[in-house]
């Protein structure tokens, strides 16, 4: 039944030494069998990109008879935790366990079905050879976490160099993994393991590389009714966010096999209650306290998803209203905005991080495009958040706060916005300030692409690259060939903003409109990204008149790449943010174990 409606009900679990977030899915117009499924996702970079993908699986699983229940690990996503805890092999296992319980519970099956996605498949068998799972679906298992491990030192050294804060850890893709935690994954290798009492397997291949059977031969040889088969759009679902797509005909394939095994029983329902708000976080290296956390549903039929984070429950100071940074859902970037707004909470700044409609877990209804950072929709968002802000917590006042297309939903929200229920604005990293249908992703990436090859003309080895033709030719032309359309519009708009300001362009004059609003304005750019020149380029005069007077405010974040996947720029940018929105207060914010990073102001 593809139009059974699926009910979604998101909450906290508690478990053995554990808590994590989840969401639950289930359709009542569908006879459910005796079977419940548990979803593992990924971790690291793989955990948002999958995220999609997964919410798109746990409901045709409903829909199909199979009630659904995914979640985040301890330390990962919505979930209590950090990257730095100890025991994170076995504190992500038993999440696992304590979402199996709760999914027994909740459901009346005892039959369950573990999905697991990369290393949330080598969790999940793991996880089976200690208690009873009936069946189980691997998808692109990590089988030997050796292996695993070589991949994420890839794509560290890929990446822009940092240094990593902690002695003998890997920071790869803006997840830290200790030394410890290293050698537990360094050290899973399901070729002996042995499921306990699992019935029915099904291991699926990804389709960019060569299919491997090892594992679904292993399992055969155990008694298990092992299926083996190669689904495709694996890139499509593992592409960055804004370009990611579902796969459908692999979620299809995997829903049908499951389907195909008719139920024993009928189940008897429970009515296990979620946990609505959770009250025990606190931050390593930083004493101060608890931080409050809300589940609100918000927006026509309560469509639309966010989590309040508080400490003080004071309602006079100003929220902060986080936008999607790009098409990831409400945790952020390399999950940024949940250590923001921990970190924010804790000095009595309360923040609402929440997904626009057709992102994250604020599911599209109607017509439009699903995962697009510039749907217009923002707006309309943003006002049913602060509504329903305003009549169920009685916050007054608004902080909007955004990284990449965040930067400019939160823009456009406050100049949308005739009142002064939105006191201040914060725009990190934009990369574009206006944005119609029809323009590219990619396009909006171009003054990033200049910056980059700017910088590069300025590092010998990148010339001994050229010379050798290691380079994107294309890509270089296309950017070359606009710089100089660029120079010249510059030229243009400075003399239109200094004899016509009323014509001059529109940055400069929405720039003179906050500054009427007496809206106070912050840019947070990371070092090497374009938002400084973007500023200065659409409204030079005014922007240069409104830093030296304080009306703007221009902070750069030294080592920082866009989505700050380095952890030290990342924790410069939130003690930026807590000392600008905290006082005083942000002085408690210094970490014991760290050293802070340059804090010099751009003004």
């Amino acid at each position: 039944m593809p139009d059974a409606t699926v009910a979604r009900e998101p909450g906290w679990i508690r478990g053995e030494g554990v808590a994590c977030f989840g969401w639950r899915h289930s359709a009542a117009e569908v006879a459910a069998g005796d079977r419940v499924a548990v979803l593992c996702g990924p971790v690291g970079h793989e955990y948002t990109r999958a995220h999609r993908t997964l919410r798109h699986l746990a409901d045709r699983l409903a829909r199909a008879g199979i009630p659904a229940l995914r979640f985040d690990y301890h330390g990962v996503g919505n979930s209590p935790g950090t990257d730095l805890d100890p025991g994170r092999l076995e504190a992500w296992k038993a999440s696992v366990r304590a979402a199996v319980a709760h999914a027994r519970e909740w459901s009346g099956c005892e039959r369950v079905i573990l999905v697991g996605v990369r290393l949330g498949a080598a969790l999940a068998a793991l996880v089976a050879a200690e208690d009873g799972i009936d069946t189980l679906v691997l998808w692109s298992p990590v089988v030997k976490g050796r292996g695993y491990i070589r991949e994420l030192q890839a794509i560290a050294m890929s990446a822009q160099p940092g240094a990593c804060p902690v002695d003998g850890a890997l920071e790869s893709a803006g997840y830290i993994y200790t030394a410890e935690t290293l050698d537990a994954i360094r050290a899973v290798d399901l070729l002996p393991v042995k499921p306990r009492a699992t019935a029915h397997a099904l291991v699926v291949a990804r389709d960019d590389i060569a299919a491997d059977e090892t594992l679904a031969r292993h399992l055969s040889a155990l008694g298990v009714a092992c299926d083996f088969e190669t689904a495709p759009g694996w890139a499509g679902m593992m592409a960055d966010h804004q370009f990611s797509i579902v796969p459908d005909a692999a979620l299809d394939r995997i829903v049908a096999w499951l389907a195909s095994r008719p139920p024993k029983q009928t189940p008897n329902r429970g009515q296990t209650p979620f946990i609505r708000e959770w009250k025990t976080w606190s931050v390593p290296g930083f004493d101060l306290g608890t931080v409050n956390e809300t589940l609100c549903r918000f927006g026509p039929d309560e469509r639309l998803f966010g989590i309040l984070a508080r400490g003080d429950p004071a309602t006079d100071r100003p929220l902060v209203l986080m936008f999607n940074g790009g098409s990831v859902h409400h945790v952020g970037p390399n999950r940024i905005y949940v250590m923001m707004a921990r970190r924010l909470a804790e000095l009595g700044i309360p923040s609402l991080r929440f997904d626009m409609e057709g992102i994250g877990d604020s599911v599209l209804q109607g017509q439009g495009r699903e995962n697009h950072p510039y749907r217009g929709n923002g707006i309309d968002d943003a006002r049913a958040a602060m509504e329903c802000l305003r009549s169920r917590f009685g916050y007054s006042r608004f902080i909007a706060l955004g990284l990449c297309s965040g930067a400019h939903n939160a823009f456009h929200t406050r100049l949308a916005l005739e009142d002064d229920a939105i006191s201040e604005l914060i725009m990190i990293n934009p990369v574009t300030f206006y944005w119609s249908e029809g323009m590219s992703l990619e396009g909006a990436t171009r003054a990033y692409d200049a910056m980059a090859y700017k910088r590069s003309m300025k590092d010998p080895s990148r010339w001994l690259k050229l010379l050798r033709g290691d380079v994107n030719f294309r890509r270089l032309f296309g950017v070359a060939m606009s710089y100089p359309r660029t120079a010249a519009k510059k030229g243009y708009d400075a003399l239109r903003e200094t004899l016509a300001p009323d014509k001059g362009p529109p940055l400069a004059r929405d720039l003179r409109r906050l500054i009427s609003m007496r809206c106070p304005v912050t840019f947070v750019i990371a070092e090497g990204d374009p938002g400084r020149d973007l500023l200065m380029s659409g409204a030079p005069r005014t922007a240069s008149r409104a830093l030296r007077s304080g009306q703007i405010r221009l902070e750069v974040i030294p080592g920082a790449d866009h989505t700050f996947s380095h952890s030290g720029p990342r924790d410069d940018l939130v003690g930026r943010l807590a000392a600008h929105l905290g006082g005083s207060l942000a002085q408690r914010m210094e970490p014991r174990s760290r050293n802070t990073a340059s804090r010099s102001r751009i003004q």
